[in-house]
């Protein structure tokens, strides 16, 4: 009996660890979608991929539909629309499921006119659960965005949580300002970890997955400032 317990007792550790969310990774990618340069971030988790890119020229984060995969060879994800309507298929070659490649290639197939452009991408940033590689930080592009601003999550070395969000300016490029999030900060969920909210010209930022508080559009200061 002692015997059957403790095989038992190893076989409930066995699920118990086996049920326990795998690490999550989010790759920044840098290359071309035909002659366009883009910036891709892409993350994936119990082979769930989340991803947004974003043509260097316009700032605009553009949605990829999540997409559950176990290929380490090809990764297939849907480019969604302003309303959540899928508009293209990009497909990625060789990527992995617990380590990201280096170098991606790909292409971008058009759903309304079938026509495709080649993908090059190369690996130029990555955060997990112990590191940030090849800098301290690796900033995640966000999908939430607006027409004047576009936003950055900066991760120092871990996947786990958020401490603080950059407000990009779509017209430059350049960081408007960088909002301290409340301790002990935020679960991180990749591009989709902000939220929105606009009402006129009221704007909020909050969290898909937290309940603390946000920041919101000052019009007299210029500045997004901490919810009470």
């Amino acid at each position: 009996m002692r015997g059957f317990d403790v095989a038992r007792g190893l076989a409930v550790l066995v699920l118990a660890l086996w049920l326990l969310p795998a690490q999550a990774s989010h790759g920044v990618y840098e290359g071309t979608l035909g002659k366009q340069a883009i910036v891709l971030t892409l993350g994936s988790q119990n082979a769930v991929y989340q991803g947004t890119y974003a043509y260097q020229r316009y700032r605009t984060p553009i949605r990829l539909k999540p997409t559950f995969s176990y290929s380490n060879k090809t990764l297939a994800m849907d480019e969604l629309d302003e309303q959540g309507v899928p508009v293209a298929r990009l497909q990625f070659n060789d990527l992995m499921n617990y380590r990201q490649q280096e170098q991606v290639r790909g292409t971008w197939t058009s759903y309304r006119t079938g026509k495709t452009l080649p993908i090059a991408l190369k690996l130029v940033g990555l955060v997990d659960s112990d590191r940030s590689w090849p800098q301290p930080v690796t900033r995640l592009l966000q999908s939430a965005s607006t027409k004047r601003w576009y936003f950055q999550v900066p991760m120092p070395g871990s996947d786990q949580r958020i401490t603080a969000i950059e407000v990009m300016d779509k017209a430059t490029g350049k960081p408007l300002q960088t909002l301290t999030v409340a301790a002990p900060g935020c679960r991180n969920l990749g591009v989709d970890t902000l939220q929105l909210q606009a009402q006129g010209d009221e704007l909020r930022i909050g969290f898909r997955d937290c309940k603390l508080p946000g920041f919101e559009w000052n019009k007299s200061s210029g500045w997004f400032e901490p919810q009470p």
